[in-house]
């Protein structure tokens, strides 16, 4: 039979474990709620997550004319758009190769669910000298990490 003084260490050991894991589990509703609230407030309206960040909509796209001033451009949407080189490269591939005379950015299509589009500007001049989009399937448009 245990003794009074084995019971109460077993009693004590209980009494951590359960304050151990209370903690961890605050701990990580705390870190959840940090990474998942704090998108909310980068969400579209609409209610539909803004998995990619830039966007912009098709009559913001149709808008867009070649000649076009980058200045301008930034000034219209608010946004620069994805760099290539932070895009995803099954994005990047869905549009053909690009001269090293232009920078491009890229963008979700907010009111086109799954499309993409490339936007390039002439480097130097800083002049809209490409448009396109095209269907990236149902897959997410993002950073690469």
């Amino acid at each position: 039979m245990a003794g009074p003084s084995t019971i109460h260490g077993r009693r004590q050991r209980r009494r951590a474990l359960i304050a151990w894991g209370t903690a961890a589990i605050v701990v990580a509703l705390i870190a959840l709620g940090a990474i998942f609230g704090g998108a909310e407030d980068e969400g579209r309206a609409g209610g539909h997550p803004d998995v990619f960040g830039p966007a912009m909509t098709v009559e913001q796209y149709d808008s867009l004319e070649k000649g076009l001033d980058e200045s301008d451009f930034v000034d219209r949407l608010q946004q620069t758009g994805l760099p290539e080189n932070q895009t995803d490269s099954r994005f990047v591939l869905l549009f053909p190769p690009h001269g090293d005379d232009v920078l491009c950015s890229f963008w979700e299509i907010s009111d086109r669910p799954g499309y993409v589009a490339r936007v390039c500007f002439s480097d130097p001049e800083a002049k809209l000298v490409q448009k396109l989009q095209r269907s990236g399937s149902d897959g997410d448009f993002g950073v690469r990490v």
